[in-house]
């Protein structure tokens, strides 16, 4: 093994005597791994505190507390998002920034929030070690507002179901109502995964429960629209609202839309194609959604018969004579769109529209 590898081996090992054998051959500084990432790096991703420190305060020059591997990964970065507090706290001590000097404000915000993806919730201590690095990365000031194409910490939050994280990021002022593009509120992808334990964290916290995309989705409406099949199975099943193992669902959805109406939403509120929550519920979900949304909503004209026998019967038979080719061309349009926003990188935007794509039976 030359001496390049031995140093790289021992950085990662944690191995400092032979580290510092390897010091008096070859030049710490500039050894490099195959994918351009120095000792520093590869040491703050181990968690290995005596090697970072060895190579910032006893080689000559020291390492660069900042440097940023051709991937633009940093010390910093690496430590947070490997959960390793204490080479974390040690970096940031010695003038580690989150944004790196001469990196852009937006660079911070991508260091943070790549770090919160990455939290791994196979173990509880993995999860409480990451709460702790979020706790230590707010203490240093880094920013919760979204990136252009990314989402809040606050929705990486939710999408890791991770309510302990989410309760910090609250208390230190995140707002529960910041969305990217006017897209997807952090409620609503609360909603989406179902966890009521956030739902819950996020309404007490002051999240709006009438939040409204340009496209006439709220949280209540993303709950409702749950219950619908996509294009694939419409088509299997001769476009037949009365789909086989939609009365199966768990009581989870019941109890989100409960919840949502107790808090305030408004199932009067329609979608860009004039449907409001009960008319999907009646068309497409259990019965027993229509028996809560029933004396939350206000009557609708065209239905007289106001009661949820005649407004199931209604609307099942309705979205079975209007589901035709129109759906595939609505499908073909999101899908355009979606690929176009993924294109720019506008992650957050793609995710929606494929999103809607899948759900474009709503408007039926």
């Amino acid at each position: 093994m030359d001496l390049s590898r031995a140093a790289l081996q021992a950085a990662a090992d944690g191995n400092l005597r032979l580290l510092k054998k390897a010091a008096k051959q070859v030049d710490l500084p500039g050894v490099k791994d195959a994918g351009g990432q120095n000792l520093l790096h590869v040491a703050s991703a181990k968690g290995r505190l005596d090697i970072c420190r060895f190579l910032i305060e006893d080689t000559s020059p020291g390492l660069d507390v900042n440097s940023r591997s051709p991937k633009g990964h940093t010390p910093v970065l690496l430590a947070a998002t490997e959960g390793h507090l204490p080479v974390l706290s040690y970096l940031l001590d010695r003038g580690g920034d989150p944004a790196t000097p001469g990196a852009s404000r937006r660079c911070m915000k991508q260091r943070f929030m790549v770090s919160f993806s990455f939290i791994d919730l196979s173990s509880s201590s993995s999860s409480a070690r990451h709460c702790d690095n979020v706790r230590l990365l707010l203490s240093k000031g880094v920013p919760l507002e979204p990136l252009a194409n990314m989402w809040t910490p606050l929705h990486f939050a939710v999408s890791k179901g991770q309510h302990q994280a989410l309760s910090i990021l609250l208390d230190h002022g995140a707002d529960p109502n910041r969305s990217n593009h006017n897209l997807c509120s952090p409620l609503m992808a609360a909603c989406a995964s179902r966890n009521m334990e956030i739902i819950k964290l996020l309404v007490q916290a002051g999240a709006d429960v009438n939040f409204t995309t340009p496209y006439g989705q709220t949280p209540l409406m993303d709950t409702i629209s749950l219950c619908l099949p996509d294009i694939a199975e419409l088509k299997e099943l001769g476009a037949d609202p009365n789909y086989p193992g939609k009365e199966a669902l768990d009581d989870s959805l019941a109890n989100i839309v409960t919840f949502l109406l107790e808090a305030g939403a408004d199932p009067n509120v329609p979608n860009e194609h004039g449907k409001i929550p009960i008319m999907l519920a009646a068309a497409w979900g259990p019965r027993k959604l229509v028996e809560i949304l029933f004396s939350w909503t206000k009557p609708i004209p065209s239905l007289p018969d106001w009661n949820v026998d005649a407004i199931i019967r209604t609307m099942k038979l309705k979205a079975k004579n209007e589901i035709s080719v129109e759906l595939e061309e609505y499908q073909r349009s999101w899908k355009s769109k979606g690929k176009e926003a993924f294109g720019k990188g506008d992650y957050l935007a793609a995710t929606y529209f494929y999103g809607l794509r899948n759900e474009i039976v709503q408007g039926y």
